[in-house]
């Protein structure tokens, strides 16, 4: 699948610098031959605003940054992680199904594994009723 391009007017809504964020060579991983580096951004969250729909994007660094939905590539949900690269055309973000799938597992398996240790330590009657 290729990556979507993204219009430079659409870069960093929200951002006052209005320059295109730049992969901080800490959280990069390395890109096939003769690509740039990839960062790889988390959809924290859509939204509806005046100005249509945004997708709020996490960056490694913490940071967020806004971008409209339609330039996002299709079908995008809250926790996908998208492969976000900056090449000669401009940036383009790609979905990443795989990646986000095993994230998605693994959140679940720590959940999973908490919600355990907390159900042994509460004080069950035979019922499986709260004591107190």
């Amino acid at each position: 699948m290729k990556p979507e391009p993204v219009r430079p007017e659409t870069e960093s809504v929200g951002e006052a610098s209005g320059e295109t964020p730049r992969a901080d060579s800490a959280a990069t991983q390395d890109a096939p031959a003769g690509n740039a580096p990839t960062e790889r951004w988390t959809v924290d969250g859509i939204e509806d605003t005046p100005a249509g729909p945004v997708a709020r994007l996490e960056r490694p660094d913490g940071r967020t940054v806004l971008r409209p939905l339609p330039d996002l590539p299709p079908g995008l949900r809250e926790g996908d992680l998208l492969a976000v690269t900056d090449g000669p055309d401009g940036v383009s973000l790609q979905r990443l199904p795989e990646e986000t799938a095993a994230r998605r597992r693994a959140a679940q398996t720590a959940l999973d594994t908490l919600n355990a240790a907390d159900r042994a330590a509460l004080p069950l009657n035979d019922d499986g009723e709260i004591t107190l």
